[in-house]
């Protein structure tokens, strides 16, 4: 399912803002990222090192996010988030060429996002619920008997971890409505549980560092932080059905932002029957 979602996370990408200048739906941070390179490695049982590396490439208008470029291994651009703004620079809609994303905004906050299809149809929608000025549930809801899965991008993408935004995707398949609860600690989530076919709950330890994309949803072809939380992600528990995962993220900075961030993941090969350790590397350029 991990590689099949893979290829679901194409493009999507909003941004939100918590702060006492901005107003959700707004991401205009002091720090502008300008590039993202990932990098994915391993061993062979034989000892070749196999390595891939994509990149993002962000263009800014002023203060505004303007669109992201997404680039495959071979150089080539394979996507592009292309950002529209109301007249109080919140993200309006997101066009991805076959498909788009609307927002919808009620008193000041988001209330849902609508994916609508190239031919007008409507995919299916995402009903936001807050408490003060913080988002602590999400509703998925299909529509027309269309899974969630088939989606060309992950709505979820920085709204939640990647492992998080992609069991969350998972239950959605099941074609009805997936709930999201967050819970917050002080400005940064610490739990996320979900329910549906697919049940779970994720816990997180933060470092004390500024976290980049704060308030940033975006939906791209890479997954990377909760972007919810005023800080960085160091440990993740993760458990399904009993089952707990552990990872540790590990980050280089530079004054209080990071400029990398490293962690690791198992993969393994039937063929071989050989289970591998997956390093991955992020830089973030700025």
């Amino acid at each position: 399912m991990k590689k099949t979602f893979a290829t679901v996370l194409a493009v999507f990408a909003f941004a939100l803002v918590f702060t006492s200048c901005t107003k959700e739906g707004q991401y205009m941070p002091s720090k502008k990222i300008s590039e993202i390179v990932h990098t994915s490695s391993y061993k062979t049982l034989t000892g070749l090192e196999i390595s891939n590396t994509e990149r993002e490439v962000w263009t800014w208008n002023g203060k505004l996010l303007s669109y992201i470029d997404y680039y495959d291994a071979n150089g080539d651009r394979t996507n592009t988030s292309l950002f529209r703004y109301d007249d109080q620079n919140r993200i309006d809609e997101i066009n991805y060429g076959t498909s788009t994303a609307k927002y919808d905004y009620d008193n000041g906050l988001l209330d849902e996002i609508e994916i609508i299809n190239d031919n007008g149809t409507l995919r299916g929608k995402f009903e936001f619920e807050h408490k003060g000025n913080k988002i602590t549930a999400i509703d998925i809801v299909t529509s027309g008997g269309k899974s969630m899965e088939a989606l060309p991008f992950n709505p979820l993408r920085f709204v939640l971890p990647e492992n998080a935004a992609e069991k969350v995707m998972e239950c959605a398949a099941a074609k009805g409505t997936i709930r999201v609860i967050l819970t917050w600690t002080g400005n940064n989530v610490t739990t996320i549980e979900g329910s549906g076919m697919y049940a779970f709950n994720y816990q997180y330890k933060y470092d004390d560092k500024t976290n980049p994309f704060k308030g940033l949803i975006d939906m791209g072809e890479n997954v990377d932080l909760v972007l919810f939380s005023e800080n960085n992600i160091i440990h993740e528990e993760i458990t399904i059905s009993g089952s707990t995962d552990i990872t540790d993220y590990s980050y280089v900075y530079d004054g209080k932002y990071p400029v990398k961030r490293e962690w690791e993941t198992k993969g393994y090969s039937p063929m071989e029957m050989f289970e591998y350790t997956i390093k991955h590397v992020v830089e973030y350029k700025y």
